[in-house]
């Protein structure tokens, strides 16, 4: 995005310092409840929810367009919930870290094929329990907020330490 507009990542960084890991009274009744949500529907019903939201929507990264917003804009929120630290490796390179791996392959296979953020909310909460919530922030909001299959196949190679070999992007080049 152009120098006006933050990412997705800091948009969602700022939010969860604010909104989440902040020492405040606020902060800890917001947490409880995105942590006690079931269902993106129970997420929704959270007032500090609706300000992610409009933060997406004024840094230019609202989801309105898209017909499962509600459900991407809880999952990020019940997530961010569960992150206890914000710093250091993606999430799915810590579920892949060490012999064994925290989260196992079964289980890490079960949550990358769950397409629907709707149906990623529960699975993913418990694979972030696993890692005792910790995540990278930025990433994990900009790997939730587009979800889909690059994603979870930068997921796969990040979780078999795999990710020198993982596929560029889209206008990345190879450097020699």
């Amino acid at each position: 995005m152009s120098d006006n507009h933050p990412s997705v990542g800091d948009v969602g960084m700022r939010w969860w310092r604010n909104a989440i890991d902040a020492d405040t009274g606020r902060a800890r009744r917001t947490r409880a409840e995105l942590r006690r949500a079931d269902t993106p529907l129970a997420a929704i019903g959270v007032s500090a929810v609706h300000e992610l939201n409009r933060a997406l929507s004024e840094s230019g990264h609202g989801m309105h367009h898209r017909t499962d917003w509600p459900d991407r804009l809880a999952v990020i929120a019940v997530a961010l919930a569960h992150v206890k630290d914000g710093r250091g490796a993606a999430a799915a390179r810590r579920f892949g870290a060490g012999d064994p791996p925290p989260l196992s392959a079964i289980r890490f296979n079960a949550l990358i094929r769950t397409e629907a953020p709707r149906h990623l909310m529960l699975p993913l909460v418990r694979a972030l329990n696993v890692i005792d919530g910790g995540a990278d922030v930025r990433r994990l909001v900009q790997d939730l907020y587009w979800w889909n299959d690059r994603i979870r196949t930068e997921w796969c190679f990040d979780y078999y330490g795999a990710t020198d070999a993982k596929p560029l992007q889209q206008g990345e080049e190879t450097r020699t």
